[in-house]
């Protein structure tokens, strides 16, 4: 190349890139065209003039990197150029987009090269010195490209891993527990530290109600600004999880940075988790089903701990309370009659016949009568009342708030039911049974309650089974006669 083709670059290299506006406006044209993927990375509301604003910055850079003596800053545009296709990648924009964008501002400033020396006797050296001086910019430009992409690779395998460890984790961890509070936290602190967030909070079904379980990094007072209800107009949802995950996921934005989950399992919602930071922070769609497989993860431990619990508490032929849940029912329905001066009443209920029942039908069909019994039995009381089975054929409810008239006429009723049902033969074989009332006095515990109520039911079972046996003989002398 003659002195002369380098020193006519040089001086076209100073022109471009002090005029280098309309080129900018031609260039973004041809970015938005030909590879519309790379606006993605445009701030929200950007308008074509923006993108104009970065092809003209960018064209002058490359214009002035056709001097021979260009003292622009290269291995600091190489770093900037490697972060800027990491975030490209993030923003899940293909390496061959960026590449094409880049071959756009090259071909950009050949055809610029091409259009000034047109006519002129050293042209082609001219352009045979701008493509081999671009072009060991664009080479550069390109390997930084990649890296940033390898980088973001890199980086999401080491995420990956530990998203897989994290997981692994709180499977172990939920899979030993049965505690509400020791779940929720082990679900938090994994996902914060996989996510490498700052705070969280989980919250469980009581009832109709969320009841925060468990929070971490939190201040006092803070958790009310994850509550959905209380988050008004300072977030918005901005995406939503999609996958095959039962627990829906939002993505949300405002003083916190949050990914918030319902934690659903078998179609029933059993509580809530958001984890956030207050620091900027674009969660990828792989965070999101993150958080979506922790949040089944931790709401299946919560629904086996509410299976537990409620075995621990039900008895299994009947689902009324067994008798230590009946037993703490009753302790503490008399606390609240001694401190308030309330009424209670207590009804005991025997069924009568189970032993012929299974000796005669085998114990299925005893089983069946029990479940009978039981079913009427919570079908007549209030829901405020406590139904318990306390042994093979014994139950018991607990009725604060009633007295031994309230507690017979339920009595009543339920007889009266299950009349029906052996009248109409809807039941395996006639159900009958026995019953004991008593009501509170004060310097009652439920002790004495019970003995009382016991006696009081053993004295219908005698009065009941000297009456069917009085109606036995009768009909036998009938049918002798």
């Amino acid at each position: 190349m003659t002195e002369r083709a380098s020193e006519l670059l040089s001086g076209l290299a100073d022109r471009l890139s002090a005029d280098s506006r309309d080129s900018g406006k031609v260039v973004a044209e041809s970015v938005r065209t030909l590879e519309p993927e790379l606006l993605r990375m445009q701030k929200d509301g950007a308008s074509i003039d923006d993108l104009v604003r970065t092809s003209v910055g960018f064209l002058e850079i490359l214009f002035r990197s056709l001097r021979a003596d260009s003292r622009v800053p290269w291995q600091q545009y190489y770093t900037l150029a490697r972060e800027a296709s990491r975030r490209y990648a993030e923003k899940g924009i293909p390496l061959e987009s960026v590449m094409e964008g880049l071959a756009v501002f090259r071909r950009s400033v050949i055809a610029r090269v091409m259009e000034e020396m047109a006519g002129n006797e050293h042209a082609d050296e001219v352009l045979l010195l701008a493509q081999s001086r671009l072009g060991d910019v664009v080479e550069h430009l390109n390997s930084s490209f990649i890296r940033g992409y390898l980088d973001y690779t890199e980086a999401r395998h080491r995420a990956s891993q530990s998203e897989l460890h994290g997981l692994y984790q709180i499977a172990s961890a939920l899979g030993r527990s049965l505690d509400r509070a020791e779940i929720a936290e082990v679900g938090l602190r994994e996902t914060l530290k996989v996510l490498r967030l700052q705070a969280g909070a989980v919250w469980t079904r009581e009832g109709a109600r969320l009841t925060l379980a468990k929070t971490v990094g939190l201040q006092t007072g803070e958790e009310e600004e994850f509550e959905s209800g209380r988050l008004g107009a300072r977030v918005r949802v901005v995406e939503i999880a999609s996958g095959q995950a039962e627990s829906r996921v939002d993505r949300i934005t405002g003083e916190w940075s949050a990914i918030r989950a319902e934690l659903r399992t078998k179609g029933m919602l059993l509580g809530a988790m958001t984890v956030a930071t207050r620091l900027p922070r674009t969660f990828e769609p792989s965070d999101l089903e993150f958080v979506a497989a922790v949040a089944d993860q931790i709401a299946v431990a919560l629904d086996r701990a509410r299976q537990h619990t409620k075995e621990a508490r039900t008895d299994y032929l009947t689902g009324l309370a067994n008798r230590p849940e009946f037993e703490r029912a009753i302790d503490r329905a008399v606390a609240a009659s001694q401190r308030h001066k309330r009424r209670l009443a207590l009804m005991m209920i025997d069924l009568d016949n189970l032993k012929e029942i299974n000796d005669s039908h085998g114990h299925h069909i005893g089983d069946e009568a029990i479940r009978v019994l039981a079913s009427e039995l919570q079908r007549a009381v209030r829901a405020t009342d406590t139904c318990g089975r306390l042994g093979g054929d014994e139950f018991g409810v607990a009725m604060p708030d009633a007295d031994e008239r309230h507690a017979n006429e339920v009595g009543a009723r339920v007889r009266a039911s299950l009349e029906d049902l052996n009248r109409n033969a809807k039941t395996p074989v006639p159900v009958e049974f026995s019953i004991g009332v008593v009501a509170w006095r004060p310097g009652m515990d439920w002790q004495a309650m019970y003995l009382v109520a016991d006696k009081a039911l053993y004295v219908d079972k005698r009065r009941r089974h000297a009456h069917r046996k009085k109606v036995s003989s009768s009909r036998a002398q009938g049918a002798s006669g």
